[in-house]
């Protein structure tokens, strides 16, 4: 266990902001650098004593400097946290681990050559829901996962001109937005996938420039099956004017991102939409299966990030980990078969066939 040390955000974008705010929060972290090429965002912390403006140079020559959160873009994760571990800095980086899985080997290369700390942030995995519906995988309660639907409906939000809506490789949203909750497909059948076939149906969303829309069946060991069912303009746009409170709106005007989870013995439902997890037993009724629901979960809208999109609890917990002398709980061997499961479907979109695990591309 270490004492205190001085760590460094790069970027202070949207996601960087969280990121800031939990180093900031970390008994920890002694002072925090921030580095972004806009003076303006390093601002929105004016008058924090502990913070200061840096320079990527400046904070990979700094000593005292032990660990680094990279929170820029895509293209510049493997840069940056390659350049982080060569200066022998602990690193938290967002995902995916680069743009291609060139970039993501390289990534394991570069951790495996230094021997240090890296992590790559799939906040899901910290997230209350997920880890409770985890908790009673393991405990057995629903006996063995043979099967995991994923829905997930939303409406068009990334807006025209944005980063996201001008990508121009087709299958873009797979890694950036549902690569999460492939993640937790993986997370739940503890085991990597072994084939994949995904379809995408012509697109409505007309200044995108990807497939707005993913159906992703997935086989694993044992038979197992997973399927997601990603459907992106189909919700009500969300007006901020609105004096509704936004979760109680989108929970009956489209907006779907739901987890069923089939097992042996009884089955688990996460409901984002409707702020609950739920539970349900089988049991031998004289002439059927019987099924009934005997644990409910709810939590208030006070805790929604907490319970399914924990970034600020996800960097606690792994700056927390690091300086007790722990090893990453997502390292990048870990990430890498998330982002193969991402591009194996992918790679099924464009070939209109089943992709293999095994497939030399991947």
């Amino acid at each position: 266990m270490m004492e205190q040390f001085n760590a460094a955000v790069i970027g202070a974008g949207g996601m960087g902001k969280v990121h800031v705010d939990a180093a900031l929060a970390s008994p920890w972290v002694k002072n925090l650098y921030v580095v972004d090429p806009d003076p303006r965002r390093v601002k929105l912390w004016e008058g924090e004593a502990r913070l200061k403006s840096s320079t990527m140079d400046e904070v990979l020559k700094d000593e005292s400097v032990r660990f680094i959160t990279v929170a820029t873009p895509n293209h510049l994760h493997l840069e940056h946290a390659a350049a982080a571990m060569r200066a022998g800095k602990a690193v938290l980086c967002e995902k995916p681990m680069g743009n291609t899985l060139a970039e993501a080997r390289e990534m394991i290369r570069v951790e495996d050559e230094t021997g240090l700390f890296c992590q790559i942030g799939f906040e899901l995995r910290y997230s209350k829901l997920y880890l409770l519906a985890k908790e009673w995988i393991n405990s057995g309660a629903i006996g063995d996962v043979v099967n995991i639907q994923t829905r997930y409906f939303c409406a068009e939000s990334h807006g025209k001109g944005s980063w996201r809506s001008n990508s121009p490789e087709p299958g873009f949203l797979i890694g950036e937005k549902l690569s999460h909750y492939l993640d937790l497909q993986r997370y739940f059948f503890d085991a990597d996938f072994e084939t994949v076939y995904s379809l995408a149906a012509p697109k409505v969303v007309p200044f995108c420039n990807h497939h707005d829309n993913h159906q992703i069946m997935t086989t694993f060991s044992g038979g197992r099956v997973g399927v997601l069912n990603f459907i992106m303009p189909i919700a009500e746009t969300w007006d901020n004017g609105e004096k509704r409170e936004m979760l109680e709106k989108q929970s009956d005007d489209g907006h779907a991102l739901s987890y069923h989870i089939c097992g042996t013995r009884g089955a688990i439902e996460t409901d984002v939409f409707r702020r609950r997890i739920r539970r349900w037993e089988y049991f031998d009724a004289p002439d059927t299966l019987g099924s009934r629901i005997v644990e409910t979960v709810t939590f208030p809208k006070e805790e929604d990030q907490t319970y399914f999109h924990n970034v600020y609890g996800q960097d606690l917990a792994v700056i927390d980990n690091f300086a007790k002398g722990g090893a990453s709980q997502m390292n990048t061997r870990d990430a890498y078969g998330t982002m193969k499961f991402c591009f194996a479907a992918e790679l099924s979109e464009l070939d209109g066939k089943i992709i293999s695990g095994s497939d030399p591309r991947l």
